[in-house]
């Protein structure tokens, strides 16, 4: 057994400088320096199989000048100033291993957030002064290094982040145990990633927790409840009692149900398209009951079998929930035929589907709260909008579509929906232009008034000249009084005859005739605000040509537009970026 040589005399330094764990920790570094192995308690090969998961993630000891770690290296946070808070992960994340952090403190005197990702650099092998002010874009302009801001309402007080990549590079996030999606893309997975954080802005002090059992994606936490012996003892016994015949948490009902709030409205068939999620089984002979498999919450897709007209309705009816998992139905559109679209290429989250090359829009969670027999209307407008509607009550607008395109409609029955059924298409029925009312009274010549004659004759004086002259402006003030009556009703008085004088006919005035609109209720999504949706610092203040959207501030847009990329929410080339001014 090789003997291991420990001088006593840097024993004593390191006993006064520091606890006896630090001793320990000298010590161990010295044995993998003298046995000529890796330490890896802070480098590791580049073999990603060599990465233990089962050592918790703690900060690394190399961080910025105004980072302190707490003692068990668990929590970070910035003692000074907003910048130089740029810290790591004490070991390389293994691919899908996801990362938790808690936001310990929160400020409001700040902007800006938290920014995270990953680096390829070891961080042993540099020195806290060294690093940069900022994570973003000191760090992530030199190549190895990925990272981007969080949206601002994502980081409140208490709030648990947790991120992950998978082996295709992207790096994927959510809050409190809900998936939110793709965060960024195009990191190398082909050499050991560290986390990377930059304590910025309002974000304080953050903490690596550890959870005890991870969620199913999206699952609800249910405490648990203390019961005594005796209790506990007959609620299991009751428990198993029906849990054969009553699922505890989902309510399926049959595939039947009555129709409550469209009985008037006439449907034509809507079959579900051939093309489907991994997770959604149809049936029913018709293709208009689609099912998600019940330990699945993700993945349920279902298209429309042919393109949506523009004033069409369709409408759903929920059949089965399960509240156990929160996130709720998702609706979209997109000019992609799904018959030239494979199973496979469907992914788990909607999000995902916007980064293909064709048109896609998407709005998740638009049903978060669902109850059986519940209707669902979305309505394709003849000017592009969608328009969304529960039970037949309030309206509300969902997205804006191109509506020059064939759309097809698709579903991801997700989350707490469980099972959807089809009620079928209202088929398109064009505007019917006003009903003229009748004027055929106009085409016979103008309008005049019989008055009885005068039986004596009067000398025409200074004063009967006058008289006669107001009598005859009058008489003609009041033939236009008829005349306007006539333009307005279709009956003619008594005492009104109709001249026989050839005259060029009156048009008749028009009036406007009011419909009764559909309520409509102006909301803004959760994931709408004004910031950019690229830096997440500064404001919309930019438009993009040709497509029109506004989404981002003039300085990403001009970036995005350099870097040849196309528009994030219609994925249409960016010909040109103006700025806009908001007063």
């Amino acid at each position: 057994m090789e003997s291991v040589m420990f001088d006593l005399s840097k024993s004593r330094k390191l006993r006064k400088r520091g606890s006896l764990p630090e001793l320990f920790h000298a010590f161990e570094g010295m044995l993998f320096h003298r046995r000529g192995l890796v330490d890896r308690r802070n480098r590791f090969s580049a073999d990603l199989t060599g990465v233990n998961t089962d050592w918790p993630i703690q900060f690394h000891d190399i961080h910025g000048d105004n980072v302190a770690l707490s003692h068990d290296k668990a929590r970070a946070r910035r003692a000074d100033s907003f910048c130089k808070s740029i810290c790591f992960s004490n070991r390389p994340i293994a691919i899908n291993e996801r990362v938790y952090l808690k936001f310990v403190q929160t400020s409001s005197s700040w902007s800006g957030v938290l920014r995270f990702g990953f680096t390829s650099l070891d961080p042993g092998s540099t020195q806290g002064p060294d690093l940069p002010r900022y994570a973003c874009p000191d760090m992530t302009n030199k190549p190895g290094n990925w990272a981007k801001a969080l949206g601002e309402r994502y980081a409140a007080i208490n709030n648990v982040l947790h991120f992950w990549y998978n082996r295709n590079g992207d790096v994927m996030f959510g809050i409190n145990g809900e998936d939110i999606g793709l965060f960024f893309t195009g990191v190398a997975t082909n050499t050991p990633l560290w986390a990377l954080m930059d304590i910025y802005g309002n974000t304080i002090e953050i903490e690596f927790v550890k959870l005890e059992a991870p969620l199913l994606n999206n699952m609800l936490n249910r405490p648990s409840v203390s019961m005594p012996s005796e209790i506990s003892a007959i609620t299991s016994q009751m428990t198993a009692m029906t849990s054969e015949t009553v699922p505890p948490t989902t309510v399926i009902q049959s595939n039947s149900l009555p129709i409550k709030y469209y009985t008037m409205t006439r449907f034509s068939l809507m079959q579900w398209h051939k093309l489907q999620g991994k997770n959604i089984e149809i049936t029913d002979p018709s293709r208009t009951i689609a099912c998600r498999a019940p330990e699945e919450f993700c993945n349920g897709y279902v298209f429309s079998s042919r393109p949506l007209k523009c004033g069409e309705k369709v409408v759903l009816q929920v059949l089965g929930i399960d509240r156990s998992y929160v996130g709720g139905l998702a609706v979209g559109f997109t000019t992609c035929s799904p018959d030239s679209v494979s199973q496979s290429e469907l992914p788990d989250d909607a999000d995902l589907l916007l980064d293909r090359m064709e048109y896609w829009v998407v709005n998740k969670d638009v049903y978060r709260s669902p109850e059986i027999g519940d209707e669902l209307c979305f309505h394709l407008t003849n000017d592009g909008e969608v328009r969304y509607s529960r039970n037949n009550s309030k309206v509300a607008t969902l997205m804006h579509v191109d509506r020059t395109l064939p759309l097809w409609i698709f579903f991801d029955i997700y989350g707490n929906i469980q099972k959807m059924r089809c009620l079928g298409v209202a088929p398109h029925q064009p505007p019917v232009p006003p009903r003229p009312r009748s004027t055929s009274y106009l085409t016979q010549g103008p309008l005049s008034v019989a008055l009885p004659r005068t039986e004596r004759q009067v000398q025409p004086t200074t004063q009967n000249i006058a008289n006669s002259h107001a009598s005859s402006l009058q008489q003609k003030q009041l033939q236009e009084q008829h005349a306007a009556s006539m333009v307005r009703s279709i009956s003619v008085p008594s005492g009104v005859y109709v001249s026989s004088k050839s005259s060029p006919p009156v048009p008749p005035k028009s009036h406007s005739i009011s419909t009764p609109t559909s309520p409509t209720e102006k909301t803004i999504p959760e994931n709408e605000t004004s910031e950019c949706t690229v830096c997440y610092e500064r404001e919309v203040n930019s438009v993009l040509y040709k497509c029109g959207h506004v989404c981002m501030c003039f300085e990403c847009a001009i970036h995005v537009k350099e870097k040849g990329a196309l528009c994030p929410i219609c994925r249409q080339t960016i010909f040109d970026v103006i700025r806009i001014y908001k007063t």
